[in-house]
């Protein structure tokens, strides 16, 4: 299905409204609400879905890990390659989130969980109170999650932006003496909640020179920092999980790039 005809597009960019929609990815928009949710539901922090046949995540160094997010497939109606079903989990380590470590690979100081197949209450952990009192969480409330479906050009930070529009044209300087990039930057940096769609970088896209890290082609998951939401990464960073589309399309999320900056 052609969705580019969806692309709505302030005028300074009509000139290159064929190579934007060239770019164009899916994406879903998160969008959090301070609210007590049930155990399997989609949120951000709150008591995760766990079967009582699986052991509550700890980091490498033996500590239990902060939910930081879950994802119920069924409530957020996601695209290829995304699974249709099943409840999706992201951990992060206390140690993490207190000194904000920029780069993991290893799943030594997070985890990814994925349960393909939701159980009944009764066969869940309801009593979470072996749980210590998280100091160094970056969100401060369980919150529902909604969700809405968009597309996206390539993001102003994404290393593939110069696949689309050359340098020359980003440099160009328009009526109102700004450059086509300035203008970029104000529309696309990409900087929402979201799953898929493209990733927005503080300083630089870390994979621009790693043939390793561009293995790691799709966005599974962005927070970004927001004081309204009670939601801080460091000093208003970001903290990014990224995955293979051939995995995400088999369900494998055993290979994951967590990339995490501030200011």
């Amino acid at each position: 299905m052609d969705f580019s005809y969806l692309l709505r597009l302030p005028s300074q960019f009509e000139g290159i409204r064929t190579r934007l929609e060239a770019s164009l990815l899916k994406a879903i928009n998160i969008l959090p609400t301070i609210q007590q949710t049930n155990f399997t539901d989609s949120k951000f922090a709150g008591y995760p879905y766990l079967p009582k046949t699986m052991k509550y995540p700890k980091d490498i160094d033996g500590n239990y890990l902060i939910l930081l997010a879950q994802i119920n497939f069924e409530q957020c109606h996601s695209f290829h390659p995304f699974p249709s079903r099943g409840i999706l989990q992201f951990f992060i380590s206390p140690s993490l989130a207190k000194y904000q470590l920029t780069e993991e690979i290893f799943q030594h100081y997070f985890k990814v969980r994925y349960y393909p197949n939701i159980l009944p209450e009764h066969e869940l952990v309801t009593d979470f109170s072996f749980l210590p009192n998280f100091a160094y969480s970056p969100i401060r409330n369980e919150m529902a999650l909604r969700f809405i479906y968009t597309i996206e050009p390539v993001s102003a930070m994404d290393y593939r932006l110069t696949t689309y529009i050359s340098h020359s044209d980003l440099n160009k300087q328009l009526h109102d003496g700004r450059t086509l990039e300035e203008h970029y930057f104000e529309h696309f940096l990409g900087a929402e909640h979201k799953i898929g769609g493209y990733p927005y970088f503080i300083h630089q896209d870390t994979r621009t020179h790693s043939t390793l890290l561009k293995r790691y082609d799709t966005l599974l998951l962005q927070m970004v920092s927001d004081d309204e939401q009670n939601i801080m990464w460091g000093d208003s960073g970001i903290i990014k999980f990224f995955i293979n589309s051939k995995k995400l399309a088999q369900c494998d999320f055993t290979d994951i790039y967590l990339q995490a900056e501030q200011y």
